[in-house]
């Protein structure tokens, strides 16, 4: 019995521990996340401003253009009966029209773009980047031959150029102006004539010597001479130099002469024209070897610059070719998505302004009051129609400054009556805003009046409405909730949930809507999760 009972105590303490690591872990398990998320999802958006009014008897409402321009046209004069929505003047839109056009036009080139994005590569394009690729690779091979043959032709010569120079300076040197030296080609020559300058006679003896070796190297040059590139540029480069060095003991040699004092006039005259010839010789060896040289280097600076533009060519056809078979990037779609919503927009603003220019009556009633004429230019919130209403009862109510932005001409509203309740809805519109300020309780309103759209026994003057205006709405809006729209550095941005990973992504908003939802232009896809609240931890 002890053992049984000791056996039950050990057992115990050893359940506890395996219950409480069995709760650690469930712990972790079910450990609510420390923030909620939505997901992002397409949807109709509306925008409402809800302000409340007064019923009154129904005047004649003042019509003006938005903006200024010419009139284009009028359709109704004063004593005419028209409908709601009947147009009674417009303006010049043909700019606008040409703009509408291109435009659409726009638009279409973004939305093929995104097609294409999302199709990918056709065949055919393939081809023809496949081709260009061939003919860049082609081209290539060609320019690089082409700067091999010139090359080639340049270097050929440089055999002929260097035995030329070698002649040239032989000749020079060991006989036209043999006659001036004895012992010419030891190393002790001797001027054979006499001169007065020591500084001269000794310089070209010296200078003979010199003169000599550089023939031995220019022989040894030639001797020694291959078809490698670097060692002709070489062999160019010392033949060009041991030249130099002759010419200047030709030079000295000349000076010598004319400080000679037992040289008859005809023999100094003969001896002159010997070193004279030579030294042009010489010095035409010079310049040949100098010209090649610069050619070379000038066709290689060439050859360089077709071969880097041909390899150029060849990279861009190359990476051309690779766009087009590569898929296109999540962030390449998206990109192009918005600038399909950027085109949309502008396409849209466009047909606004459009629609603007002509003006319509927001009532059914009888035309007081027109003052346009076909030319004219008006100016902007300038009254040039009026309108007398056969409604009985319309609606005027204090708009907000931070909500009359919102609020046009003919927007649609929906109206209850405090004396009905919420459930009887009257259908209005907008028919008016009064340009001018009224300050209400310290804060700047605008008047705005509503005219029912029909007629109701049920409305009194003096009656308290309730009034939603329809200020704007988009179908088919990629939205979010508001709350999940955050401002960091000037801009908007929204906390993206990827699995595990939280990253913040810049977002640019569209419409907002009067449910707490707004609508994301560009930085988001449908169904991607965004956090819309964060807990306190």
């Amino acid at each position: 019995m002890k053992k049984k009972k000791l056996i039950i105590w050990i057992s115990v303490p050893a359940a506890v521990v395996v219950l409480i690591a069995v709760g650690v872990i469930m712990n972790k398990i079910n450990k609510p996340l420390p923030y909620e998320f939505t997901t992002a999802k397409i949807q109709n958006i509306i925008q409402e401003v809800s302000i409340t009014g007064k019923v009154k008897p129904a005047n004649a409402v003042d019509l003006a253009f938005e903006k200024s321009g010419r009139v284009a046209g009028i359709y109704a004069d004063v004593g005419d009966a028209v409908e709601a929505g009947d147009a009674l003047a417009a303006l010049d839109t043909s700019e606008l029209q040409a703009q509408l056009k291109e435009a659409k036009a726009q638009l279409e080139i973004q939305q093929a773009n995104l097609q294409e994005l999302e199709k990918g590569a056709r065949s055919e394009e393939l081809g023809v980047l496949q081709t260009k690729v061939a003919n860049a690779e082609k081209a290539l091979a060609d320019v690089q031959n082409k700067a091999d043959s010139d090359l080639l032709n340049l270097y050929s010569d440089v055999a002929d150029i260097l035995h030329s120079a070698y002649a040239s300076a032989d000749d020079a040197v060991n006989k036209q102006i043999d006659d001036l030296f004895s012992n010419a080609n030891t190393d002790n020559p001797q001027i054979t004539f006499q001169t007065s300058n020591s500084q001269y006679e000794i310089l070209s003896e010296q200078q003979r010597v010199a003169s000599g070796e550089a023939l031995k190297y220019l022989k040894n040059v030639l001797d020694n001479l291959d078809s490698n590139y670097d060692n002709l540029d070489a062999a160019l480069i010392a033949s060009e130099q041991k030249l130099v060095i002759i010419r200047d003991f030709l030079n000295v040699l000349t000076e010598a002469l004319n400080a000679s004092t037992n040289l008859t006039t005809a023999s100094l005259n003969a001896y002159k024209g010997y070193v004279n010839t030579s030294r042009t010789n010489v010095n035409s060896a010079i310049t040949e070897i100098n010209t090649q040289k610069q050619y070379i280097a000038s066709q290689k600076i060439t050859n360089q610059q077709n071969i880097t533009a041909s390899q150029n060519s060849l990279k861009n056809a190359q990476k051309d070719l690779e766009l087009k078979q590569a898929k296109a990037t999540v962030e390449q779609i998206q990109a192009q998505e918005a600038q399909v919503k950027a085109a949309q927009a502008n396409v849209q603003n466009l047909e606004i302004q459009i629609s603007k220019a002509t003006l319509r009556s927001p009532i059914k009633g009888l035309v007081t009051k027109q003052t346009a004429k076909i030319g004219q230019i008006i100016t902007a919130n300038s009254a040039v129609v009026s309108v007398i209403s056969e409604a009985k009862f319309q609606v005027e109510a204090n708009t907000p400054e931070a909500d009359i932005a919102k609020v046009k001409i003919n927007d649609p509203a929906r109206i209850t009556l405090d004396a009905y309740g919420s459930d009887v809805v009257f259908e209005a519109m907008v028919i008016k805003i009064d340009p001018a300020e009224t300050v209400v309780e310290g804060v700047p309103t605008y008047k705005t009046t509503f005219e029912f759209k029909e007629d109701s026994e049920k409305i009194k003057s003096g009656m308290t409405a309730n009034i939603d205006i329809l200020t704007a709405q988009k179908e088919n809006a990629l939205t979010v909730p508001y709350r999940a729209v955050i401002a960091k550095n000037g801009d908007k941005m929204v906390r993206v949930v990827n699995g595990k990973d939280i990253s913040e992504r810049k977002v640019t908003l569209g419409l907002r809507g009067s449910d707490g939802n707004i609508e994301i232009l560009e930085g988001l896809r449908e169904g991607e999760k965004v956090i819309t609240f964060e807990k306190n931890k």
